[in-house]
């Protein structure tokens, strides 16, 4: 039978088995570790499920390591033909050990199984990945030249992180308009954890890029912020930088991870996102979510490459299937772009409920913008959009939109007195900002007639 391997064909491939098994108790990163302890722990359902989950995505050694476990039988039913399928495949991606298990492979096929094997691999050789994947790198996007900045903000160390001598480095994320002003800053990496985020999400408010033509569309940028404590044996950022690319080049996730982010986010380097992504790429392949989140994010806004939001919500959906919370609020957004209806309203909300119980401030934040002034009744709950609000208020660094939604759901509310006072607040922040202040005087003027506003208070 086709695919299911004999006795006789289980002796024929032990040497190979045993050459290539030490692959499989190799070291890795990202979900290939998740994939590695499923296999240490025999587990082999769990494995198998995890390295073709990447092997899918086109990564090299789960390709290698599914082809194995086909040929070894374990978690499936032994197959040369899926073997020689996958290993052709890792081959392919440029894991030269691949070719060694497709040559054992190879004699063990019947008559016409290389066929069958073509076909099996077909939906997962690099033309394929392309079309429905991978990202069309471009040299120089209009997202990035949108985000060259004219002026990076004075930022006062936080006194307690001063105090005990802690350092750390911050990316934030967020979206220029097309009068240079900074707006919607989210915090995508942070290390440690409470320290400088209200700061850095301060400092992003006050950031200045060029401005452009008015109906030129938001960009959306991100910049890295070190802290470095006086007197903290801190490494120099070249030496840091270079130790990152070192172990990024040997094949660390996290490290391919976090040279991405020094590359898109330290502007002192000279690069950007089209130079930062095909780390990310790299790491995102090997599972990591938080990769995937950003390599989704560059699709969506063609930051380094091409606009093709398909892809990206592809890579997006993956991450926030794993409960990547980034993810979880962009795919909100995205569903609440425009004028949404109410099943895409729902599936908003249904994501960001998800991304604020896990406590992620931006879940939490969204949230309670969709709960102030959702025009879907049933999706309104003004006290619950302020109970939220005032668990992330102090964390807001002076955004304007901490007062926009409290106003929107005191209004909702029917405390129009109260939404007045907020309203009014929110305007004298965006105006101190440079921001367009019409939106905000148009909700003011609505709230001082005892009217209520509904729409999409986060929405750029």
């Amino acid at each position: 039978m086709l695919g299911i391997e004999t006795a006789g064909a289980r002796r024929a491939l032990a040497p190979v088995l045993l050459a290539l098994s030490v692959l499989l108790s190799a070291a890795a990163r990202g979900d290939l570790v998740t994939a590695q302890a499923a296999y240490q722990k025999g587990d082999y359902q769990q494995a198998l499920r995890d390295y073709r989950e990447l092997a899918e995505l086109g990564q090299p050694l789960a390709q290698l390591n599914l082809a194995i476990m086909y040929a070894r039988g374990e978690g499936t039913r032994q197959s040369a033909i899926n073997a020689y399928a996958w290993a052709m495949l890792a081959t392919e991606s440029g894991e030269a050990r691949g070719q060694e298990l497709a040559d054992q492979m190879r004699p063990l096929l019947a008559p016409g199984s290389e066929k069958i094997a073509a076909d099996i691999a077909a939906p997962y050789r690099r033309a394929e990945l392309d079309a429905r994947l991978m990202p069309k790198m471009e040299q120089d996007s209009p997202n990035d030249r949108a985000c060259r900045f004219l002026a990076y903000p004075s930022i006062e160390y936080p006194r307690d992180a001063q105090s005990r001598g802690i350092s750390g480095n911050v990316l934030a994320e967020f979206t220029v308009m097309p009068d240079g002003r900074a707006r919607r800053p989210r915090i995508v990496y942070s290390l440690p954890l409470g320290s400088f985020e209200p700061t850095v999400r301060r400092a992003v408010l006050h950031i200045r890029y060029p401005p452009r033509a008015a109906d030129a569309k938001p960009a959306h940028c991100t910049v890295m912020f070190r802290f470095v404590a006086p007197g903290a044996q801190y490494p120099r950022l070249e030496a840091f930088v270079s130790k990152t690319r070192g172990e990024a080049e040997s094949g660390d996730v996290q490290a391919e991870f976090l040279f991405g982010m020094m590359l898109a986010g330290f502007p002192q380097l000279g690069h950007g996102m089209k130079d930062a992504l095909p780390w990310f790429l790299k790491a995102a392949q090997s599972g990591a979510r938080a990769a995937q989140y950003q390599v989704g994010e560059s699709l969506m806004h063609g930051m380094g490459c091409q606009c093709e939001t398909n892809k990206g919500e592809v890579w997006l959906r993956k991450a926030a299937e794993a409960d990547q919370a980034d993810a979880q609020v962009t795919l909100a957004q995205y569903a609440l772009r425009g004028t949404p209806d109410d099943a895409s309203s729902r599936i908003a909300k249904t994501w960001l409920e998800r991304a604020a119980a896990s406590g992620n401030h931006d879940g939490m934040l969204y949230l309670a913008g969709l709960l102030a002034a959702n025009p879907v009744a049933e999706l309104r709950d003004p006290p619950r959009a302020l109970t939220l609000l005032d668990k992330v208020s102090k964390d807001l660094g002076g955004d304007p939109s901490e007062y926009e939604i409290r106003a929107a759901a005191q209004a909702a509310s029917g405390q129009y007195a109260a939404a007045v006072a907020s309203e009014r607040r929110a305007l004298s922040m965006a105006q101190n900002l440079g921001w367009d202040a019409g939106p905000l005087e148009q909700r003011l003027s609505r709230y001082q007639g005892a009217q209520p506003w509904y729409g999409n208070l986060l929405a750029l």
